[in-house]
């Protein structure tokens, strides 16, 4: 395939992406992203995202369905080694900033193979044409392989999640991450909130 065909399908990617609703840019790393291999990266990912669905929506995630709206892409580095994974996402409760702290909590107590609150970056949108950039960046190398069709989702809407923000919800949220994590991650989105402005705005510097 030729640079130039690949140009043509990294934009018609980015015009559909920015067709879509959503509001949380995220980068979920890995303790090593150079030695855990994508066939680990992949059990973790897809237990993570089970369990995002779970925490959010109970039983209504495998019986209807209702998962978080989301379009995740791999990334491999500059070096084409250090693998992680970038998503756009939109929030599933009317408290985007709550959503981004669960999201990191869960993901960073999974397992000793996912990286610290600090290392992922996960923030409410400022920019959606700049995070559509950012996300399909490393389509020139990878292709298609870079876009995790089997992680994302994009049949659930913001009527549809509304209906689940109920106590039972905040008492699966308790369960999935402690007040403690969730204070730990509200830290960590504080800090890297301050980062990225005193950047401005730049996503690649910090974000891998």
């Amino acid at each position: 395939m030729t640079m130039a065909q690949r140009k043509k399908e990294r934009k018609e990617l980015m015009d559909d992406l920015l067709t879509r609703d959503w509001n949380v840019f995220g980068t979920l790393k890995f303790e090593n992203g150079r030695t855990i291999g994508r066939y680990n990266a992949d059990k973790l990912l897809r237990r993570y995202w089970n369990k995002i669905d779970l925490t959010f929506f109970g039983k209504a995630a495998e019986r209807q369905n209702i998962r978080v709206p989301r379009w995740c892409f791999a990334h491999e580095g500059s070096d084409s080694e250090n693998l992680h994974v970038h998503f756009a996402l939109l929030a599933p409760v009317a408290d985007i900033k709550r959503s981004c702290c669960v999201l990191n909590a869960v993901w960073a107590q999974q397992h000793n193979q996912t990286a610290p609150m600090a290392k992922n970056w996960i923030l409410p949108v400022n920019d959606r044409f700049k995070v559509a950039s950012y996300l399909t960046k490393e389509y020139w190398r990878l292709g298609n392989d870079t876009f995790l069709d089997h992680l994302s989702w994009d049949q659930s809407t913001l009527e549809e999640m509304a209906q689940y923000e109920h106590d039972q919800q905040q008492a699966r949220i308790k369960r999935a991450a402690s007040p403690i994590w969730l204070r730990h991650a509200q830290q960590a989105l504080e800090a890297q909130q301050a980062a990225y402005e005193a950047d401005d705005g730049n996503l690649v510097s910090k974000r891998g």
